[in-house]
């Protein structure tokens, strides 16, 4: 038998053992619980951060010009895209600029559907005086979208003196003689309309005249001016052409681009500019020759109100309107297609939609909008398609009324209606009995059948586990771990998947192939059409370097490409390559000569080895 101090004894063994793997339990459900709250959380983020990204809302501004005169204005443009509908966005109320006089010139908006991708933006320009001179910094612009606000990019601008500017200007002139290679060069700028009305197309054309080209490795270099209170659109390029004027015989190249004015009132387009190459084998290193074309004034006209439409939204230009769906009969509670499509002359990215009437006994959905632009005798012209789904909840003949479709149409200074024809539709019962599509009332018929079909359920047993058993012998303690992990990596696996649809990815991503394309189409210009050829083959190298950079084609230059190239590390080997073509390209398109369609081979073989070398780094980088 025991004795009283051996079951003390006894008993304080028991009581540690007993302790411990009380505390040991405690502190291993503590650990699973603390570790359940962490995943948790992070769970929370990933999803709601892979909303927010899925969104790719993202704002951008941009001022041009950068420099001004205190008397001149700039153009400022604000721009929204997302990869959802942005619904109604009321203009900005842009009074963080209190340094400048500010102007709304308008907005426009544009659809695209890559895929199953989809992408929407809308862009607000304004036209901003400066009270004074110095240098301003544009950092305050806020965007606000669903109860969020989303900041621009900040952007400077320098105000200069007046007579800063004017002694720069007066400096310049339009005509060279150069006496190494006694050769003239001349340029000039002109519109073809100096009183167009607001939104209707002008033509301002460049011209470039020289009776004969420069002897330099370098081509000229063309400044276009900054199309402030316009919209552009680059029309097709011509070919060079020789005329004699004044008993003197030109080479002529053109350089045209629509234009649409912003805002009524008088308008100054800035001068262009021509930078001319130094003649090779001069002694002396002299500056290039820059020649300034003359400033172009015109007055633009504000649309008439008399005969103005009460639905009338801007719209200028020669249109027509057509509508059409895609069945003639149709059940209750399926849906139909309405496509309506406005095409004609005129500034297609900027025209409104037109209005859809209500629709008795069907409902209509947000359209999916495609543009079709092209250039046809230095006219933008096109069409935009409104595609609609439309779900009738009743039977009946029913009709799709007339669309209207008010322009202004400056040919004959009048407002015009444009109008689609009524569309019969004739919508039949449904095959399974829906006779519309309203949800099913509930009765208390149906609620009392409802409760004689609950019935007690008696288990046939009840089975209770061991509480005493250490969590992690239980396989729904491993479920528990498991589960949090495979969320986690199907969320990673997701945000991958939408990575790759994002449209600035693709755009990356298909950059070689695209590039490729098209100056694989300049082949076909080889033999009997040299500038189309190099034209080609610079557009194609032009979008490539836009593509891997993401940012815009339009306004680079081969100094601006070799800039980019190094900047991002890319091997001289390739960079140089580039670099040269595209300044050949450039000299060839201002000052053409007769190149063998072997020197154009070789030279479209150098771009695309520059292009396979330039992808082969990129891929390295990747990995």
């Amino acid at each position: 038998m025991w004795t009283r101090k051996a079951q003390g004894e006894a008993f304080k063994r028991l009581s540690v053992s007993e302790f411990r793997r009380s505390f040991t339990l405690h502190f291993l459900r503590f650990t699973f619980y603390a570790f359940r709250f962490v995943l948790s959380v992070f769970l929370i983020f990933a999803f709601f951060g892979g909303n927010a990204h899925g969104q790719g809302i993202t704002v951008s501004a941009e001022v041009t010009p950068k420099i001004i005169s205190v008397n001149e204005t700039a153009s400022l443009r604000v721009t929204i895209s997302a990869n959802q509908q942005l619904g109604d966005i009321k203009p900005l109320e842009l009074n963080v600029l209190p340094e400048f006089n500010v102007s709304y010139g308008g907005s426009s908006s544009q659809y695209n559907l890559t895929g199953n991708q989809f992408s929407v933006s809308v862009t607000w320009t304004y036209v901003l005086r400066p009270k004074k001179v110095g240098q301003f910094s544009l950092s305050n612009i806020h965007v606000s979208h669903d109860n969020k606000t989303y900041t621009a990019n900040p952007i400077a601008i320098d105000v200069l003196p007046q007579s800063q500017r004017t002694l720069q200007n007066n400096s310049t002139q339009d005509t060279f003689t150069d006496t190494f290679s006694s050769s003239t060069h001349k340029i000039e700028a002109s519109i073809d309309n100096s009183r167009p009305y607001v939104n209707e197309q002008i033509i301002y054309t460049f011209r470039y005249l020289y009776t004969a080209r420069i002897p330099s490795i370098n081509s000229p270099k063309y400044t276009p001016p900054s199309w402030r209170q316009f919209w552009t659109a680059e029309l097709e390029r011509k070919q060079a052409r020789r005329q004699t004027i004044d008993g003197t015989l030109y080479w002529i190249q053109e350089i045209q681009v629509g234009l649409f004015p912003i805002t009524a009132g008088n308008v100054t387009i800035e001068p262009a500019k021509l930078s001319l190459p130094t003649a090779a084998g001069q002694r002396f290193s002299q500056p290039s020759k820059v020649l300034v074309t003359d400033p172009v004034d015109l007055s633009v006209r504000p649309l008439p109100q008399e005969g103005k439409p009460a639905n009338f939204a801007g719209t200028v230009g020669q249109y027509r309107i057509h509508a059409q769906t895609d069945r003639e009969t149709i059940d209750v509670g399926d849906g139909f297609n309405l496509r309506v499509q406005v095409s004609g002359d005129g500034n297609i990215k900027t025209i409104p939609a037109p209005t859809v009437p209500t629709l008795p006994n069907m409902a209509i959905y947000d359209p999916q909008i495609t543009d079709a632009i092209g250039i046809v005798d230095s006219k933008v012209q096109g069409s935009r398609t409104y595609e609609y789904v439309v779900i009738p909840s009743k039977e009946g003949r029913w009709t799709v009324p007339a669309i209207d479709y008010p322009y202004f149409d400056p040919q004959t200074e009048s407002y015009q209606i444009a109008r689609t024809a009524p569309i019969p539709i004739e919508v039949l019962p449904n095959p399974n009995g829906v006779t519309d599509t309203a949800l099913p009332h509930t009765t208390s018929a149906d609620i009392n059948l409802l409760k004689q079909d609950i019935r007690y359920i008696k288990p046939d047993s009840l089975e209770l586990s061991n509480q005493h058993l250490q969590p992690y012998k239980r396989v729904s303690f491993w479920v528990l771990q498991t589960l949090p992990i495979a969320i986690v990596l199907s969320i990673w696996l997701y945000r991958q998947r939408q990575a790759k649809h994002d449209p600035e990815k693709l755009r990356e991503r298909y950059a070689a192939k695209n590039a490729l394309r098209i100056i694989e189409n300049a082949k076909k210009y080889a033999v009997h059409e040299p500038t189309a050829f190099y034209g080609t083959l610079a557009n194609g190298l032009y979008q490539y370097i836009g593509d891997i950079f993401g940012i815009s084609p339009a306004g680079l230059n081969p100094e601006l490409v070799r800039q980019r190239c190094e900047e991002a590390g890319l091997p001289e080997s390739a960079t140089t390559p580039i670099f040269d073509t595209l300044t050949q390209c450039d000299y060839i398109r201002f000052a053409p000569v007769t190149d063998s369609p072997r020197d154009m081979e070789d030279t479209l073989n150098r771009a695309m080895s520059a292009i396979s070398e330039i992808e082969t780094e990129r891929q390295l980088k990747e990995i």
